[in-house]
């Protein structure tokens, strides 16, 4: 008989936030976070009003968007790895009119 081995996930790289609003569920009573702000300054995190939803992050320098996330934990390993801030670029680059393509698939406007 064989011992099965376990791998280990590689760890993730997340940003530090801190949590500035939860509130118990109504289900299990247990807290759920709502709101985040990275501590460096740069993103809000907020998820909608009701419990399921996604994330929505927001790149705070210029306002804009930077997509919706499943997960707080998602939504922090976007924004650490940098997917987060090329969506925002993305937006930016669409409203100067810089887009190679006529219609680019990534940019959230087009």
């Amino acid at each position: 008989m064989t011992t099965a081995t376990r791998t280990r996930r590689p760890r993730r790289d997340l940003t530090p936030v801190d949590i500035t609003a939860r509130y118990p569920s109504f289900r299990s009573g247990q807290l759920q976070s709502w709101s985040a702000k990275s501590r460096d300054g740069v993103w809000d995190y907020e998820r909608m009003e009701d419990v399921g939803t996604l994330w929505d992050v927001t790149h705070l320098p210029t306002g804009l968007p930077a997509g919706f996330y499943g997960t707080l934990g998602a939504a922090r390993e976007a924004t650490a790895n940098g997917s987060a801030l090329a969506y925002v670029e993305t937006i930016q680059a669409h409203e100067r009119g810089e887009h190679e393509a006529e219609r680019q698939i990534r940019c959230g406007r087009c």
